[in-house]
């Protein structure tokens, strides 16, 4: 039997010289091997040639770690054509497609700044709002630097400053919580304060804006006048009289009753209200709401508190009848309608008869 050997076979031993001895490569080297032929076959280049394959191994195996020596080797010198001939400097080598260590670098960089960049502006803001709000505490824009009101007609601005109870110098924050306090205990000593609302004005500035309960009616007592708001509180102050804009009440005490007169006081035609002087309660003991209505053409009309609304409307219409017959007298409202003088007794009396044919009217009709 003949043993062949291989050197009778010289091209087979050329091809596996040729061949490096990929078992001493490392993964990365392999990578970049395998992406280097790639790159010739895209630019049109021969393959890397055996030569520089045989380079590539000695250096991966006589060259140490990079942690080690704290070197970086540079691939970048490593021949890429048969001629040796060095890649263009303005294209730069890179790496395989999954990318090398040394590219994720920069980007690990990056990230690493970005991070503490976030960090360091979290704990920033932490302590400067602390600081921020302190500075602003002890400083003069955290005071209270003024008060002003608007809105208020009867109450002068003063009284309600100093019922509000509000500080210049103090700290605006803890009396701006406690408006509300302040409001209730102005709205107790100021009857005819019907709401007040605290607002911040500037930075350091309260505005007061102030609704009043307007005034309705006067009530008289012993020659004295106290105005009466529309919630039906007599307000104990004395006023003068003002000239026919509002009726003057007489004998009245509470507010539930005055709160009934003008409500059907309201019903009335302008020219009715006009027409009256003074509203004085009366009670008997067969009517408790019996009303004493005087007039400013000198008659008298006798009316219940329930019957004001409905009833007072006729009157124009009575007392033109009144003033054609010049008579003066008293128009009595309270069960029918009709009219006498002041001198005689209506059981008597021919001529108010007459008014009762002509004015007696229904109780209810509107």
């Amino acid at each position: 039997m003949r043993i062949i050997s291989r050197e009778e076979f010289p091209e087979e031993n050329k091809e596996q010289e040729d061949k490096p001895k990929q078992e001493n490569l490392t993964p990365w080297q392999l990578a970049n091997m395998e992406y280097l032929k790639q790159k010739a076959l895209e630019n049109g280049e021969p393959e890397i040639p055996s030569n520089t394959s045989e380079q590539l191994v000695e250096i991966s195996n006589t060259s140490e770690p990079a942690d080690d020596k704290n070197e970086e080797t540079d691939f970048e010198d490593l021949p890429t054509a048969e001629n040796g001939a060095e890649k263009d400097e303005e294209e730069p080598v890179k790496g395989p497609k999954n990318g090398s260590f040394l590219e994720r670098l920069p980007n690990i960089k990056h990230e690493r700044n970005r991070r503490l960049v976030r960090r360091s502006s979290i704990l920033i803001g932490l302590f400067s709002i602390p600081a921020i709000l302190l500075l602003y505490y002890i400083s003069p824009l955290g005071k209270l630097g003024g008060v002003s009101v608007k809105g208020n007609e009867k109450i002068s601005a003063e009284i309600i400053k100093k019922e509000l109870n509000f500080t210049v110098g103090d700290n605006l924050w803890s009396q701006y919580f406690d408006r509300k306090d302040n409001v209730k205990n102005l709205k107790r000593q100021e009857l005819q304060i019907e709401n007040a609302e605290v607002h911040i004005d500037g930075f350091n500035h309260f505005e007061v804006q102030v609704k009043e309960y307007p005034e309705v009616a006067y009530l008289e007592s012993n020659g004295k006048y106290s105005p009466v708001i529309s919630n039906g509180k007599i307000i104990p102050i004395e006023v003068e009289k003002s000239d026919g804009e509002l009726p003057i009440l007489e004998n009245f005490t509470g507010s539930k009753r005055i709160l009934k007169v003008l409500e059907g006081y309201k019903k009335l035609t302008e020219e009715v209200k006009q027409g009256i002087s003074q509203i004085k309660y009366a009670p008997t003991s067969e009517n408790k709401e019996l009303l004493e209505i005087f007039m400013n053409d000198g008659n008298k009309v006798l009316i219940s508190i329930r019957d004001l609304g409905s009833k007072m409307k006729y009157y124009p219409q009575i007392a033109k009848e009144m003033n054609d017959k010049e008579i003066k007298g008293v128009v009595d409202m309270e069960a029918g309608i009709y009219s006498y003088p002041y001198n005689e007794n209506s059981a008597t009396e021919d001529s108010t008869q007459d008014s009762i044919d002509q004015s007696e009217t229904p109780v209810g009709n509107d």
